[in-house]
């Protein structure tokens, strides 16, 4: 097996090439297996004339992990929003949806509901579940439509900001068992 640093890649001597770099080194076979097995974070260099594999820095390793770790802290967040809210509207709690379109539905019917008069009939059914889970397409005055709406945005609010907030320990964390602590739950 062959080696280019300025390519960046190995070259097998069983294939035929138009053309090959110059800094072109031989690699021993278990050199090579390591180097496909490495870290992905492991870099390769040349050095003197071999190939040597770097392990990656600590900085690196917490870097990917603080990556990682708010890619699921953001994927939480989102499963949260979309997985509903709880809305007394109707005098007792009720569980509203709040997938993509429960949340078009309610903006709809919220604004639709802003031009309706205080002693109108005007009303809308949304989805809800009560306290013992059974769910209904009920009817919703339009002050209940508008107080749906405010508790399904209050509590977005409420989750996004602790999205930013456990991003921001992510952010500041030192170590990679501080990172590792922080979580949605």
């Amino acid at each position: 097996m062959r080696y280019s640093k300025s390519a960046g890649t190995f070259f097998p001597e069983e294939i035929e090439y138009p053309a090959l770099p110059d800094d072109l080194i031989d690699v021993p076979h278990e050199t090579y297996l390591a180097a496909m097995g490495r870290h992905h974070l492991a870099t390769l260099d040349v050095v003197e004339g071999e190939l040597v594999i770097h392990d990656p820095t600590a900085d690196a390793l917490l870097a990917q992990d603080k990556s990682v770790r708010a890619g699921k802290v953001s994927q939480a967040c989102r499963a949260a929003i979309m997985g509903g809210f709880q809305s007394c509207a109707l005098g007792a709690a009720h569980t509203y949806p709040y997938t993509l379109t429960d949340q078009a539905n309610l903006t709809a019917a919220a604004i639709a509901a802003l031009s309706a008069s205080p002693d109108s009939d005007w009303s809308a059914h949304l989805w809800c579940a009560n306290a013992a889970g059974h769910w209904a397409f009920a009817r919703h005055t339009a002050a209940q439509v508008r107080q749906v709406h405010d508790d399904g945005m209050a509590t977005t609010q409420a989750r996004q900001e602790r999205h930013r907030h456990l991003q921001d320990k992510i952010a500041k964390a030192k170590t990679a068992k501080a990172v590792q602590a922080i979580a949605w739950d």
